[in-house]
C-alpha cells in the first residue's frame, strides 16, 4: 500500500504541473479527473503503467497465497460483544502515574525525602541513594514524587533531572545536564568545553541530581563524566539513581538502596478504580471481575494503568469486563519478558489508526518530549490522518493525541497550562518498537541497522546520536524510505546524491544538527510533507524549495542565522505550518496570500505598510484557516487600514494569538505621543475574533489597552478566552474590566509600570450595571473561572481595592505578587471572597505590613518584604517560607504542625515570634555568629522545645548546620572546626 501511495503521489504531482502549464484545471469533472492527464506524456505513462502492473501482480500473488493457506478474515481479539463502548471524556486531565501507584508510594516518598534532606553522618560531598526495581514497577514515578516534593525543592537550590538512556553520548549528556541546571551550552561540542561550563553552574551550590534509568552499560556516567564537573558543589549534595540492576546501585556506592515492591492486590485494585474513574463502582460481580484482572497484572503499576485504559472505555458493562478477563492474550508468553500481557490487550484494543500513531512515537529516543502540534503534523505527513483541505485533519489529530493519553499510552509531561507536551514510558516505547520492526528501525551509534526479514523494505529510519553521511552506502539502498529522523547528530550538509536516492521521503527531521546549507537539488524531494530544520545554522533556503508542492510543515524556529526567505516559498500552496520563531527574518516575500491553507504561522512581521516586494499584514486577510498566529515587530505598522484588512475578527478558527512589539524597556513611556496613538489605533483595528482562547500582548507601548478587551455588557464577545498574558506593556495606567471574561482561568500582568491603582474597574465595566448583565439579567460574579492570577514588576502600584461584599474569583487557587514595592496591603475582597486560594507567593512587596485572615491558604511564601510585621490567622496553612523579612514580629493563630522555613542571613538573634510558633519542622538560615552561639551552648533551647525538629544553617555555607530533635532528645552537629575558628 505504501508503493500504491507513491504511485498516486507521482501521478498527482505530474498532473498538477501539467495543469499549471495549461492555465489550471479546466475539466468540468473537476481536478480529480485531470489527474489522468499525467498519462499524456508517453515516457511518464510507460513508467507509471509498469509500476502499476508490477504492483497488481504482487497483490494477485498475495491473494493466491491467502487462499492456499486457507486464511480467513480476523476478528477482534478484545471486546467481542456488540455493546457500544463509552466515548472517551477528553475534558478530564490524564491521570499521572506518579500520583496513583498505591498508598505505599506516599510512605516511600516520605522516607526517601527525609533521608535525602538529612546530612548526618555523610562524609562525601556527593552521596547516592538508589531506587531499584523491575521495568514498569514505578521507579521513575517514585523518583518524580521525591523530585517534586516541596521539602526537596526547599533543601536544594539546584535540582537536575536527567534520563540516562543506554546509548546516550557523553557530549549530549553534558549538554542535557547544563540545560537542566539552567545554563546554556552555546556552540560547545567537545567534552573539554562542556565540563567547565557545568562546573561553573554548580560551583558553591547545593544540588540534587536524579539519574533516571541507569543501565550497567552507562553506569560510568557519574564517576567517568559528571563527578569531574560537579565536585565543586557545597557539602550535602545528593544523587538519586533509578535502575533495574542491584549491581548499578552497588557501583554508585549508594548509602541506601530502596527496592520498589510490586503492588498489593488492594493497591492494584485502588489504582484500577482511579483509572476507570467511577464514583460508584457498581455491582459486586463487576468488582470481583476487576480483582481477577488486576491479579493478572502481577502487581505492576504500568500494567494496571495500561489495562485501565482499556476498561475505561467499557463503562460498567459486566460482559465487556468478563471478555477482557477471559482474553487469550493473558496467556501470551512474550518474546521479551519485560512486556506485561496487559500491553498486548491494550494494543489490540486500539483502532488501526491509533496503532499506527502509537507505533510511530517509538521512533524517538527515550524520554523524548513530543509537542502535540508537531506530532499531529507528523501523523498527517505519514498518511495516518486524512487531509481534506480544511481543519478537520488537525481536529482529528488532536483527538488521536488525547485518546492516546486517555488510554495511558502517552503521558502528559507536566502541568503546563495547555498540556502541550507528552512522552512515552520507556517500557511502552520498547513494546511499540517490537511492533515497528517490520518497516521502521532505529540506528544508534555503533549499532547496525538490522531487519527482521531481509526482503522487507525499510520505510522509517531514526538515527540517534550518530555522525551520519546521508550518501553512505546503506542509505543509498533504501529507496523506499518515507521517514528519516536525524536526532542529535553532527551532520553539517546534505549531499545531492543522498537526495536523489531518497526521492520518496515524506518526513525529514534535521533539527539540532550542524547543517548550514541545503543544496539546490533539495527541490527534487517532491513527495516531502514535513521538513524540520529548527535549531540549525541555516542562513537561507534554496530557491528550489518552491518545488515541494506537497510540503505541509516547515519549521525554521531558532535558526538564529536565518535571515532570507526565498521568494519561491509562496508556491508551497499546501503549507499548513510555518515557523520563523527567533530568526533574523525581517520581511516576507510578496505572495503570502497564496498560502491559503496556513493554520499555524509563527513570527510574521508586517514590515512597513505597503510594498510590491514583500507581504504586509493585509495579506493575512485571505488566510481564513489560521488557528495560531504570532505577529512580531508590530511597531512597524502605522496604517490602520492595513490592520483592518488583516481581517482578524472574521477568522472564526483563530484560537491562539500573539501581539508582540520590539523590546524597548525603560523607554516606552518617553515615546512620542504620535507613536503611542498610532500603536493604539493599530491594535484597536486588529480586533480579535470571538473564537479566541489564548492571547498574549508583549512590549506594547500604547497608553491604553485595546478597546476590544472591554467586553462591557456583552461578555460573550470573548466567551472562549481562557488565557491572557500582558507582558512589559509600560504605558497604560488602568486595567480594563477583565473580570467580565466568563471563562478566563489564567491571567498574568507583568511589567505594567504605569499602573498606580487597581480598583472596581478591574472587576466591572464602570459604564454598565455592576450587578447584572443586560443579556441574562443574572448576577455577575467577576472572574468566575479564574484559577491563577499573577502581578509582576509593577513599581508604581500602590493600591488594590476589592470590596469584601463583592463576590469574585471563587475558583482562584494561586496568586503571585512580585516586584510591586509600593503595594501596602491586600484587598479585603481577596481575604474574604477567594475561598479556594491555596498558594500565595509574595516577593519584593516592600510596603506590605501584614498577611492575615486567609482561611484557605495552604502555602505562603514571603520574600524580601522589609516592612512586613505580621502573619496571622491562617488556619489551613501547611508551609510558610520567609526570606529577608527583618521586621516580622508576630506569627500567630496558625494551624498546628505546619512546616516553616526562615532565611535571613543578617539576624544575630532569632526572632521572638518563634517562641509561639507551633511548626512541626523549622529550618533556619542565619549568620555564622548566631550559629556559633547555638553550638557553643549559650543558646536557650527551651525556647523551641515545642517544635519537634529544628535545623540551623550558617550563612551561605549550607554544610555548616546544627539539628535539634525533640524525639528522641538529641542534638547533632556537622561543623567544620576551621569554620568555627
Amino acid at each position: 500500500m505504501y508503493d500504491a501511495h507513491d504511485i498516486m503521489d507521482l501521478c498527482q504531482i505530474k498532473a498538477e504541473k501539467r495543469s499549471e502549464r495549461h492555465g489550471g484545471c479546466s475539466s468540468k469533472f473537476g481536478c480529480g479527473i485531470s489527474m489522468l492527464s499525467c498519462l499524456q506524456n508517453p515516457v511518464f505513462a510507460h513508467k507509471i503503467c509498469t509500476q502499476i502492473k508490477e504492483l497488481n501482480s504482487r497483490l494477485n500473488e498475495i491473494y493466491k497465497r491467502s487462499s492456499t493457506l486457507e486464511l480467513t478474515e480476523s476478528r477482534a481479539v478484545v471486546g467481542q460483544s456488540n455493546v457500544t463502548r463509552q466515548h472517551p471524556d477528553f475534558s478530564n486531565k490524564s491521570i499521572v502515574l506518579a500520583d496513583i501507584v498505591g498508598d505505599k508510594i506516599e510512605e516511600d516518598t516520605a522516607m526517601l525525602v527525609d533521608l535525602l534532606t538529612t546530612d548526618e553522618g555523610l562524609r562525601e560531598s556527593v552521596s547516592a541513594v538508589a531506587i531499584v526495581g523491575m521495568p514498569g514497577i514505578g521507579k521513575t514515578a517514585l523518583a518524580k514524587k521525591v523530585f517534586n516534593d516541596p521539602e526537596i525543592q526547599r533543601e536544594f537550590p539546584l535540582k537536575i533531572w536527567v534520563c540516562v538512556s543506554e546509548c546516550l553520548k557523553e557530549v549530549e549528556l553534558l549538554k542535557c545536564v547544563i540545560r537542566e541546571a539552567g545554563g546554556d551550552h552555546g556552540s560547545a561540542e567537545q567534552r573539554s568545553e562542556l565540563v567547565p561550563k557545568l562546573a561553573s553552574l554548580v560551583q558553591n551550590r547545593k544540588f540534587f541530581l536524579v539519574l533516571d534509568d541507569v543501565w550497567p552499560a552507562s553506569q560510568e556516567v557519574w564517576n567517568g563524566l559528571l563527578r569531574e564537573a560537579m565536585i565543586g558543589g557545597t557539602r550535602g549534595n545528593r544523587l538519586l539513581v533509578t535502575t533495574r540492576s542491584d549491581s548499578v546501585a552497588r557501583f554508585f556506592q549508594a548509602t541506601t538502596t530502596h527496592h520498589v515492591q510490586k503492588l498489593s492486590d488492594e493497591d492494584a485494585w485502588s489504582l484500577l478504580v482511579k483509572q476507570v474513574a467511577f464514583n460508584e463502582f457498581g455491582s459486586e460481580t463487576l468488582k470481583n471481575i476487576g480483582l481477577e484482572i488486576v491479579k493478572k497484572c502481577g502487581g505492576l503499576p504500568l500494567a494496571v494503568i495500561a489495562i485501565g485504559g482499556v476498561l475505561r472505555g467499557r463503562g460498567k458493562d459486566i460482559r465487556e469486563w468478563q471478555t477482557i478477563s477471559e482474553s487469550t492474550l493473558w496467556s501470551i508468553v512474550p518474546d521479551n519478558h519485560y512486556f506485561p500481557q496487559a500491553f498486548y490487550l491494550s494494543y489490540e484494543d486500539l483502532p488501526s489508526h491509533l496503532k499506527q500513531c502509537f507505533i510511530f512515537c517509538s521512533l524517538y529516543p527515550d524520554d523524548f518530549e513530543f509537542n502535540k502540534i508537531h506530532l499531529v503534523y507528523l501523523w498527517l505527513a505519514e498518511g495516518f490522518l486524512c487531509d481534506e483541505g480544511d481543519l478537520s485533519f488537525y481536529e482529528k489529530g488532536i483527538e488521536f493525541y488525547k485518546e492516546l493519553i486517555w488510554r495511558n499510552l502517552l503521558e502528559v509531561v507536566d502541568n503546563r497550562y495547555d498540556q502541550q507536551f507528552c512522552k512515552m514510558h520507556d517500557l511502552l516505547r520498547s513494546f511499540a518498537g517490537e511492533k515497528r520492526k517490520c518497516d521502521g528501525l532505529i540506528m544508534r551509534e555503533r549499532e547496525l541497522v538490522r531487519r527482521s526479514h531481509p526482503f522487507l523494505k525499510l520505510r522509517r529510519l531514526s538515527i540517534e546520536n550518530s555522525t551520519v553521511d546521508l550518501s553512505s552506502d546503506f542509505l543509498n539502498e533504501e529507496k523506499s524510505l518515507r521517514t528519516l529522523l536525524l536526532i542529535t547528530n553532527s551532520m553539517s550538509e546534505v549531499s545531492s546524491n543522498a537526495l536523489q536516492s531518497l526521492s520518496h521521503l515524506r518526513i525529514l527531521d534535521l533539527s539540532n544538527s550542524n547543517i548550514s546549507c541545503l543544496s539546490d537539488s533539495f527541490g527534487e524531494l517532491v513527495q516531502l510533507r514535513y521538513l524540520n530544520v529548527s535549531e540549525t545554522n541555516l542562513e537561507t533556503l534554496p530557491n528550489s524549495i518552491g518545488k515541494l508542492r506537497k510540503l505541509l510543515y516547515l519549521n525554521l524556529g531558532y535558526c538564529k542565522k536565518f535571515s532570507h526567505v526565498p521568494s519561491s516559498i509562496v508556491n508551497l500552496v499546501e503549507l499548513r505550518y510555518l515557523s520563523l520563531y527567533e530568526t533574523n527574518v525581517e520581511v516576507f516575500p510578496a505572495g503570502l496570500r497564496k498560502l491559503k491553507k496556513l493554520i499555524h504561522l509563527y513570527n510574521f512581521q508586517p514590515g512597513h505598510n505597503r510594498s510590491q516586494d514583500y507581504s504586509s499584514l493585509e495579506d493575512l486577510g485571505t488566510l481564513s484557516l489560521l488557528l495560531v498566529l504570532k505577529l512580531v515587530n508590530l511597531e512597524k505598522l502605522t496604517d490602520i487600514n492595513v490592520a483592518k484588512k488583516a481581517n482578524l475578527k472574521e477568522k472564526d478558527h483563530l484560537k491562539d494569538l500573539w501581539f508582540c512589539y520590539k523590546p524597548n524597556r525603560g523607554c516606552q513611556v518617553s515615546k512620542p505621543i504620535e507613536e503611542k496613538k498610532a500603536a493604539e489605533d493599530v491594535l484597536n483595528a486588529l480586533s480579535v475574533p470571538p473564537s479566541l482562547e489564548l492571547l498574549r500582548i508583549r512590549n506594547y507601548f500604547g497608553d491604553q489597552l485595546p478597546n476590544w478587551l472591554h467586553v462591557g455588557a456583552n461578555p460573550l464577545k470573548l466567551k472562549f478566552l481562557r488565557y491572557l498574558r500582558i507582558e512589559q506593556c509600560e504605558c497604560f495606567s488602568q486595567l480594563p474590566p477583565l473580570g467580565l471574561l466568563p471563562n478566563l482561568d489564567y491571567l498574568d500582568i507583568d511589567g505594567a509600570k504605569s499602573v498606580v491603582r487597581i480598583g472596581p474597574e478591574f472587576l466591572f465595566d464602570a459604564s454598565q450595571d455592576q450587578t447584572k448583565t443586560k443579556v441574562s439579567h443574572s448576577p455577575i460574579i467577576p472572574f468566575p473561572q479564574l484559577n491563577q492570577l499573577g502581578f509582576f514588576d509593577m513599581p508604581s502600584w500602590v493600591e488594590w481595592l476589592w470590596d469584601e461584599r463583592q463576590p469574585a474569583m471563587p475558583k482562584l487557587k494561586k496568586n503571585f505578587i512580585q516586584d510591586c514595592p509600593k503595594l501596602s496591603s491586600l484587598p479585603k475582597g481577596l481575604l474574604c471572597r477567594a475561598t479556594s486560594l491555596e498558594v500565595l507567593a509574595i516577593k519584593a512587596v516592600e510596603q506590605l505590613k501584614s498577611v492575615e485572615d486567609l482561611r484557605s491558604v495552604k502555602e505562603l511564601y514571603v520574600v524580601e518584604s522589609s516592612n512586613l510585621e505580621r502573619i496571622s490567622n491562617l488556619p489551613n496553612i501547611s508551609f510558610i517560607g520567609i526570606l529577608s523579612c527583618p521586621n516580622l514580629k508576630i506569627l500567630e493563630n496558625l494551624k498546628p504542625r505546619y512546616r516553616m522555613e526562615l532565611r535571613d542571613y543578617e539576624m544575630e538573634t532569632l526572632p521572638e515570634y518563634l517562641r509561639k510558633a507551633e511548626a512541626e519542622k523549622l529550618k533556619v538560615w542565619c549568620t555564622e555568629e548566631l550559629l556559633v552561639k547555638i553550638l557553643s551552648g549559650s543558646f536557650e533551647w527551651q525556647k523551641f522545645v515545642h517544635i519537634p525538629r529544628v535545623k540551623f544553617y550558617g550563612g551561605d555555607d549550607q554544610s555548616l548546620y546544627a539539628t535539634y530533635q525533640r524525639t528522641p532528645y538529641r542534638f547533632t552537629t556537622n561543623v567544620d572546626s576551621s569554620a568555627l575558628s
